[in-house]
């Protein structure tokens, strides 16, 4: 993907991101500390490197919505990804533990 590309990519991610936490009436919960699980479940079952679903582009979306205070490793204790495969809803679930 070029650069272009993978930058409105990345805004358009961030800006869900936000949407959604505001969405869930979570807006500037300002969390402090917490662990964070990514599961990715892929529509099929073809081998798929997990570091290409880094949860980069969800992290800046929850800073910048205020649910977390910043996502540096005094405030993210673990950072957990995993993967599965739903056909029918493919999906990334994120699950914070405070």
């Amino acid at each position: 993907m070029q650069r272009p590309q993978m930058n409105a990519l990345k805004q358009s991610l961030k800006d869900f991101i936000v949407w959604f936490v505001e969405d869930q009436g979570l807006t500037n919960k300002k969390i402090e500390k917490c662990s964070m699980t990514f599961v990715s479940y892929f529509k099929t079952r073809i081998r798929t490197d997990i570091d290409n679903y880094s949860p980069k582009f969800y992290m800046d979306g929850l800073v910048e919505s205020g649910l977390i205070i910043d996502d540096d490793y005094l405030h993210i204790e673990s950072l957990t990804m995993r993967c599965g495969w739903d056909k029918e809803r493919p999906r990334t679930e994120i699950y914070i533990k405070y």
